[in-house]
C-alpha cells in the first residue's frame, strides 16, 4: 500500500540516475564476472598440468585479476550511486527507505555488501586470486538472482 500518492513514474532525476546507474554498473560487473571465470578457467589448467592450446590463448593470471579488481573498483561506486538513488526513489513513493516488501532492496545491500568485501579484502592484500574471483562470481550471482529471481 503506497503511503503517498505519487506515480511511479513521477518526473523526477531518480529513477532515471538509478536505472541508468544500476545498468552501467552490471554490464560493469559483468565484465568482471568474465576475468573471474576465466581466471577460474586458467587456473584450474595450470593446476592440472593441461595448459596447451586454450590456456596460451587466456590472458595470465595476473592481467585477469586485476581486470576483475579494476571492474569492481570501477562498478562499485556506480552501484553506490544506484543503490542511494533507489532509496530516495523508493522514499518518495512509498513514505520508506526500506519497503519491506521490496526484495530487491535487499539483493542490492547483499550486492553491494560483498563487493564492499571484495574491494576491502583486495586492497588490504588478504586475499586474491581465486577466492577473489569466487566471490566475484558469487556477487554476479546475486545480480542474476535480482533480474530474474522472484521479485516484486
Amino acid at each position: 500500500m503506497l503511503k503517498h500518492d505519487i506515480s511511479l513514474y513521477a518526473p523526477t532525476v531518480y529513477p532515471r540516475l538509478h536505472v541508468a546507474a544500476i545498468s552501467l554498473s552490471y554490464i560493469i560487473f559483468f565484465a568482471a564476472s568474465l576475468a573471474a571465470l576465466l581466471y577460474l578457467i586458467q587456473d584450474s589448467l595450470i593446476k592440472n598440468k593441461r595448459a596447451g592450446a586454450l590456456s596460451n590463448r587466456l590472458p595470465s593470471l595476473s592481467f585477469l585479476d586485476k581486470l576483475n579488481y579494476r571492474s569492481i573498483g570501477l562498478g562499485f561506486p556506480i552501484l553506490t550511486i544506484s543503490v542511494v538513488s533507489g532509496l530516495i526513489w523508493a522514499k518518495n513513493i512509498s513514505g520508506t527507505y526500506w519497503p519491506y516488501y521490496n526484495l530487491r532492496q535487499v539483493y542490492a545491500m547483499v550486492l553491494w555488501s560483498i563487493y564492499a568485501v571484495v574491494l576491502h579484502v583486495r586492497l588490504s592484500e588478504k586475499l586474491r586470486g581465486r577466492k577473489v574471483a569466487l566471490l566475484s562470481l558469487l556477487a554476479f550471482f546475486i545480480i542474476v538472482l535480482s533480474l530474474f529471481g522472484n521479485c516484486p
